[in-house]
């Protein structure tokens, strides 16, 4: 005799020895708990694991600086710059802008001086190493240790959990800290500890506090709760959750009042509800699906309508990936980073589909053929991440990598230009560089003169052409990356360039000799110069109260860690006495 746990309600019981750990993971539930238990088997998982670990950390660390950062990237890494007081940012760019600042204030002590750019990347691919983990935990809870292993491997060499990881960006923290809202979600639900609802709610609020979207994933939780009844009693602890959740959002804009910023967060909020639409319907399921990997979709899908897989498990898995997905399709500004949040629940479908073998009449066939499934899945995301790690970035998605020749440029402008040239670019992304770099007041010709229409971060140029003739601006930027995505503020940098008598003083080439950028020199009207005005300036920016930011941030993160221990450290036995389920399905306990 020997003591296993039943797959079902986690439960011990006595039985006998069956036949070997495949035959019995294949024959009935109860067996194929004491299959996933067996040493065999945890050295598989183990392996899985630890390939999943160092694989993705080798994607997500190797080569971080190789390109300069991406517009995003330079906006978060000086919001981060600025927060810490360092003079090269703080006069040009503002520390609150369009998101919560909890990514900037883990930034900041990277910050502090000079002008660096990939420091932050290591904080974002640490927090993308950490979803991984995370991926792997939420198995366990969820089905067993081997699910959760192969899950972690297939987010691990995911290309679109990969990119983003390895960037400045606010949802690689929001991934991770919504992933463990997940896994307390999970644990709730599986062992009837209500506090761990609360303790959801605490993780869902750092999510927000990230970045503000994750907010949509409350109503997930509550699509769930919905449609599991049983979770709402007693009714005290979801509504308590969700209280803590809202709280913690609403910290962002409270205290940015606090610290005098108010005024600026409100101009932001306007421009991100009056935003017009930038991609097609099809943007998600063709550009995110892709990266996603097609085969990871079809094999996720294909698992639910194995027998037994759609439960409270795979219902609490679709409303994690479902909400989201539809708020976004709806929302009419569509990012290519919007989705990641929702990369955790699809892989762990993915990897319950390939944790079991596949229904056949000989045991050995069935094990085989999933094998055979996962090696093809795996791959089929691997060798694209490896391709994207590998090959030299060109100008593509915002968000989707770095920007080829912006930090060139900029430490070019930096070194040749005198501090107070000023340049007129095609966009506001390669403005944002050469500010990030150099310190040289930029502008973009594609700024819209409607506030309505444009981040309020940026100043229009209203009439290049008078700007350049009475020399407001020496120099116009040509950038590739901007180019393709305005064709019609990419030719009108060409004939102002042309018009004012620009000659190239700097040329960006990448590997095939294609220019990437070209800075030209422009001349102005000798007449025209003379009756200028004097030259504008930047309007003086206000930054706020760094202290309450920094204080105010410590206690949300507080606050949240206090729910967590509090649901962890509660009772392991129901009211009525009786030892409550562990949080943990199958493998080691």
């Amino acid at each position: 005799m020997r003591m296993g746990s039943n797959a079902v309600d986690g439960t011990f019981l006595l039985r006998p020895k069956g036949p070997s750990p495949v035959a019995a993971a294949v024959s009935s539930p109860p067996r194929a708990a004491a299959a996933l238990n067996s040493p065999r088997s945890r050295h598989v998982e183990s392996a899985v694991l630890a390939a999943a670990v160092a694989v993705g950390a080798v994607l997500r660390f190797v080569n971080l600086g190789g390109i300069g950062l991406n517009s995003d990237e330079a906006v978060y890494a000086a919001q981060s710059a600025s927060l810490a007081g360092n003079p090269h940012f703080t006069s040009m760019f503002p520390v609150v802008r369009a998101h919560p600042l909890l990514m900037q204030v883990t930034l900041s002590p990277f910050y502090l001086h000079g002008v660096p750019d990939s420091a932050g990347r290591y904080v974002g691919a640490a927090f993308g190493l950490g979803t991984v983990v995370l991926v792997y935990i939420l198995g366990r809870v969820l089905y067993d240790g081997r699910t959760g292993a192969v899950a972690a491997l297939l987010l691990a060499v995911m290309p679109y959990h990969m990119t983003i990881s390895r960037e400045i960006m606010l949802d690689g923290p929001m991934t991770f800290f919504s992933t463990g809202s997940l896994i307390c979600l999970a644990v709730a639900a599986r062992t009837s500890r209500g506090r761990w609802l609360i303790a959801a709610g605490g993780c869902l609020g750092l999510a927000a506090l990230s970045k503000e979207t994750a907010i949509v994933l409350l109503g997930s939780g509550f699509v769930f709760l919905a449609l599991s009844s049983r979770q709402w009693r007693p009714v005290r602890f979801p509504l308590l959750g969700a209280a803590l959740a809202v709280l913690l959002a609403l910290s962002y804009p409270m205290l940015t009042a606090l610290a005098g910023g108010s005024r600026t967060s409100d101009s932001y909020l306007l421009w991100q509800l009056s935003r017009t639409p930038n991609h097609s319907l099809t943007f998600y399921l063709t550009s995110v699906g892709s990266s996603v990997g097609y085969f990871l979709l079809a094999v996720a899908a294909g698992g639910l309508f194995r027998r037994g897989a759609f439960d409270w498990r795979a219902t609490l898995l679709l409303s994690w990936i479902v909400v989201p997905f539809v708020f976004f399709e709806v929302w009419p500004v569509k990012g290519f980073s919007y989705l990641l949040l929702c990369t955790p629940a699809a892989a762990l479908l993915a990897g319950r589909a390939l944790a079991r073998p596949l229904p056949s009449a000989r045991p050995i066939v069935g094990r085989v053929a999933v094998v055979a499934v996962a090696v093809l899945c795996a791959a089929s995301l691997l060798v694209p991440a490896v391709r994207d790690l590998t090959r030299q970035p060109t100008a593509g998605l915002a968000g989707a990598s770095g920007t080829p020749g912006g930090r060139e440029t900029g430490r070019w402008v930096a070194a040749n230009l005198p501090a107070d040239a000023r340049l007129l670019t095609i966009g506001p992304s390669m403005a944002n560089l050469i500010e990030y770099y150099s310190g040289r007041v930029a502008d973009g010709l594609s700024v819209s003169p409607n506030p309505l229409h444009r981040n309020p971060s940026y100043q229009p140029v209203r009439n290049a052409d008078a700007a350049l003739r009475t020399g407001q601006f020496q120099y116009v930027v040509w950038d590739t990356y901007s180019a393709r995505r305005s064709t019609y503020f990419g030719n009108r940098a060409v004939t102002l360039a042309e018009r004012f008598d620009g000659r190239p003083v700097f040329v960006q080439r990448d590997h095939n000799g294609a220019r990437l950028v070209v800075v030209y020199k422009v001349t102005p009207s000798a007449s025209a110069a003379a009756r200028a005005p004097a030259q504008a300036t930047q309007p003086a920016i206000r930054q706020p109260n760094r202290l309450v930011l920094y204080l105010g941030y410590a206690a949300a993160i507080l606050v949240a860690l206090a729910s967590i221990g509090w649901a962890a450290l509660s009772g392991r036995r129901g009211p009525t006495g009786r030892r409550r389920r562990p949080i943990f399905r199958g493998g080691r306990r």
